[in-house]
């Protein structure tokens, strides 16, 4: 005849120890796995001293966008021999539709290159997209992901030469 198992308190108590023990042993809860890509193009048209930067993504409305557009000049001449407002501009752009712009006056810039750099999800973002993605990006993951620290953005660098 078979018993019934009744577990005594030492035995009840020493199980609870050993799932507790389990539960703590790993340290923090595991980050979410990073399931989440992003798809990022960039392109440019010159308008009358403006250079219109814009492109599509399969982010959802409502997301920003980080740029920052920088000529080469920048980089080469001596600061006394440029505006450093004109060849440098930073800023964010606004997902509407599958597609972002910006535009940047670049009336005094000279020819020669320039580069692109857009970064997401860099903060604040929307409520929506910080639950998709991660507070720090987290949840994002592919080719385009760069990390930094704990921080994962969707990074895309474009360069063309400007030309007057």
């Amino acid at each position: 005849m078979r018993g019934i198992f009744v577990p005594t308190v030492p035995t009840t108590a020493f199980l609870l120890l050993i799932l507790l023990a389990a539960g703590c042993a790993g340290g923090p809860p595991p980050a979410p796995e990073a399931t989440e890509t992003v798809a990022l193009t960039v392109a440019h048209r010159t308008q009358r001293g403006a250079l219109l930067i814009e492109g599509t993504t399969d982010l959802p409305d409502g997301a920003e966008l980080t740029y920052t557009i920088t000529h080469d000049a920048a980089a080469t001449l001596p600061m006394t021999e440029w505006p450093a407002a004109n060849l440098i501009e930073s800023g964010r752009s606004v997902v509407q539709g599958g597609q972002y712009w910006a535009r940047v006056t670049t009336t005094s810039w000279p020819a020669g290159r320039v580069r692109v750099l857009l970064q997401f999800p860099l903060p604040p973002q929307p409520a929506e997209v910080v639950a998709r993605y991660g507070e720090f990006g987290e949840k994002l993951a592919g080719d385009n992901v760069i990390s930094e620290g704990p921080i994962n953005a969707v990074e895309a660098e474009y360069i063309f030469e400007l030309r007057r």
